[in-house]
């Protein structure tokens, strides 16, 4: 896919959903320094995306959003594709820390050459690293995605437990973690690590859903709580492995 379709965050759209409302578009236009004009357009785009918008003599009212993870909904940095071949080919161009998000992977990828079943649903992200790291602490990237991961689904209440890179209920597979890395000597220069969470799309026979294990769920509020934990414990990760390795 184009980056012409590739989502990245807006200050205004943020200022247009949060609220209080009705949102002035001539306030908005002051604060941002653009004209009302740009102002509409940024609220005609949310509209194409799903977000149900009216417009009143004071301004505008958001009445409804779409569940879905785009970046200005976010409280990581992050990129939108609705459909992409693999969020791990989008992150290895992006900035550091920078999430690839997709509504649908046509080339998911899974560990050793493995596809990864991506139909609109779940959550499908990748995350580039710059860090200089040994390949053996290189090889540990996914623990703790993973045990970020695990916290978030004990809070929500799904007892999941980890099996190499995966996620497994009732030995039914919720999820996985890939790490690519780059480097050479033995030395890891960047890495992106990637996650394939089921949350409320059909998963292949032998696999399980949050949606199937909760009932309703939203796969924005999923987001907006794993992503920020993914973030925070591999920060965590390579403070530690920075001061082991001096």
């Amino acid at each position: 896919m184009s980056r012409k379709r590739m989502l990245r965050d807006s200050p205004v759209k943020r200022a247009i959903l949060r609220g209080p409302f009705p949102v002035s578009g001539e306030k908005l236009a002051g604060e941002f320094g653009i004209s009302r004009v740009a102002v509409w357009k940024h609220v005609r785009e949310l509209k194409k995306l799903g977000y149900s918008i009216r417009s009143t003599g004071k301004g505008y009212v958001v009445e409804g959003r779409p569940d879905v993870p785009y970046p200005w909904e976010l409280p990581v940095k992050a990129v939108y594709l609705p459909e992409t071949s693999s969020t791990m080919d989008v992150a290895w161009n992006l900035e550091d820390w920078e999430f690839a998000i997709a509504g649908t992977q046509r080339s998911g990828r899974g560990r050793r050459g493995a596809s990864w079943f991506s139909p609109p649903g779940g959550l499908y992200v990748s995350l580039p690293i710059s860090e200089r790291l040994s390949l053996e602490a290189g090889r540990k990237l996914s623990k703790p995605v993973l045990s970020a991961v695990l916290r978030i689904l004990r809070e929500m209440g799904v007892r999941a437990v980890p099996v190499e890179n995966g996620l497994y209920v009732d030995g039914r597979k919720l999820g996985g973690v890939l790490v690519e890395i780059s480097g050479e000597m033995g030395e890891v220069k960047r890495a992106v690590v990637g996650l394939g969470l089921n949350v409320k799309n059909p998963v292949p026979a032998g696999a399980v859903s949050l949606q199937m294990l909760l009932g309703s769920v939203s796969l924005l509020q999923v987001a907006k709580r794993v992503l920020p934990s993914v973030e925070e414990e591999l920060r965590k990760f390579l403070r530690s492995a920075r001061s082991f390795e001096r």
